[in-house]
């Protein structure tokens, strides 16, 4: 009956620690990469839209806690076949207050950036 218990026990603690699925291609989560740690700032609903010939985006943000905290970010803006069309960008700064929530706008350095790739971090 001991044996049972820990088994049962072990199996719960194991399926806690299942990965979950990927996000779906073409949501706005697979759209999102974290590099190192992110903590505390929650991503909603990206806009997506073509003026004047560029792809602009939109991301909202929204910061969970309730401190100051900052994030770095970047853009890697995509072609058709899926790989990078410009120049890779540099980290940018964004300081978010103790439950704010902002929009993260950007601009495609080229009109032939048909996708894009957000990549965030904190420190």
């Amino acid at each position: 009956m001991r044996f049972k218990l820990i088994a049962a026990a072990a199996l719960a603690l194991l399926a806690g620690c299942a990965t979950p699925p990927p996000p779906a291609p073409g949501s706005a989560a697979s759209k999102v990469v974290v590099m190192n740690k992110f903590n505390n700032v929650a991503i909603g609903a990206m806009r997506v839209a073509r003026e004047n010939g560029f792809l602009t985006v939109k991301v909202a943000l929204n910061n969970t806690s309730h401190t100051n905290m900052t994030m770095y970010y970047r853009f890697v803006w995509l072609g058709d076949d899926g790989f990078p069309v410009a120049d890779e960008e540099s980290w940018k700064t964004l300081n978010l207050y103790a439950a704010q929530a902002t929009f993260l706008p950007a601009i495609a350095p080229v009109p032939k950036a048909t996708d894009f790739r957000l990549e965030v971090k904190t420190p």
